[in-house]
């Protein structure tokens, strides 16, 4: 199993399920429908190029460029497949006397968007939130699987919960996973070590005389951003094992301290107006795929492997 594409085409089918009220099936196909993912691979490196150099982003944007090279929406694979997806499902809310379901689409139309407001902001959900929660996915797991302490106290944790049958199945609820310390912990140390998405965000002042920050000159129209990734590494705010995957920092420390670890991993998401608009779906794809996975790991390993195995994990820890 190649767990890369399966964490891709989960959020994939999330997102589609959340803007149009229907997944469009990567995971029921279990195949990169429309070469999505493919086409995506090759974009993003010139996304992220253009998202920190102005001049390379107006040359993508521009009329020449994208009449070339822009996807578009009659395309048959690709991020275009996509767009006339979401053009399709947009359409169809804006039919005469059509019916609005409880997709983001819907709501859109219901709070007085414009169709064309509508196709921009469907596929802005897709584009911001697939790749960078797949990754997120991704670079907890390796945290995890990595460190056998921790995957054997989050099993443990979960094995509790599932045993005093509180838990709704088949998937947990969100509020659920708000009582689970240890993943909590866990997921917040994972993003804490390897944010999703990185790039500039926002400008100094545009005075035409600069701003001065600690000491520093920026002249007019600089492009500024945080080095999130190296402040959530920083001994001196996280303590002298910062750059070790430990989510008991989050347990054991006194409240004052985790209010504000939490602070600055929250950094994470942007801050103020830049702040990701899908952190809320985002944080809630991770609690609920941490606990399933643990969950169903836990009863295969029940069925194949009677004597538990987990408890010796601590071992190969060294």
């Amino acid at each position: 199993m190649d767990f890369t594409k399966l964490a891709g085409y989960f959020t994939l089918d999330i997102l589609t399920k959340i803007a149009f009220g229907h997944a469009l099936g990567f995971l029921t196909e279990n195949r990169d429908l429309y070469n999505y993912h493919k086409a995506t691979s090759e974009f993003y490196p010139l996304m992220e190029l253009g998202s920190n150099h102005p001049t390379v982003l107006s040359i993508l944007n521009s009329k020449v460029m994208q009449f070339l090279a822009g996807p578009k929406a009659g395309d048959k694979v690709g991020m275009g497949a996509i767009i006339g997806v979401a053009h399709a499902a947009v359409a169809e809310r804006f039919e005469p006397h059509a019916k609005l379901s409880d997709d983001m689409i819907s709501s859109f139309v219901r709070h007085g968007m414009t169709r064309e407001e509508c196709e921009t902001e469907t596929m802005l959900q897709i584009l911001a939130g697939s790749d960078s929660t797949s990754t997120a996915f991704r670079t907890i797991f390796l945290f995890i699987l990595t460190s056998p302490p921790v995957y054997t106290k989050l099993v443990k944790e979960i094995t509790a919960a599932v045993d005093t049958g509180g838990i709704s199945t088949p998937v947990i609820k969100h509020s659920q996973t708000q009582t689970l310390p240890y993943l909590q912990a866990t997921v917040k140390e994972g993003l804490r070590m390897f944010m999703p998405l990185q790039g500039l965000a926002g400008r100094v002042s545009p005075s035409p005389d600069g701003a001065t920050v600690n000491g520093v000159y920026i002249p007019p129209g600089t492009d500024v951003g945080a080095a999130v990734y190296s402040m959530l590494r920083r001994k001196d705010l996280f303590g002298p094992d910062a750059d070790t995957f430990r989510p008991e920092r989050w347990l054991e420390n006194d409240a004052e301290t985790v209010k504000n670890y939490e602070r600055l991993q929250d950094m994470v998401f942007g801050y103020g107006r830049s702040s990701c608009l899908g952190k809320g779906i985002a944080l809630m794809e991770l609690h609920k795929v941490f606990f399933e996975v643990s969950r169903h790991s836990r009863l295969i390993s029940a069925k194949f492997c009677p004597t538990p195995w987990w408890p010796f994990l601590p071992v190969l820890d060294g």
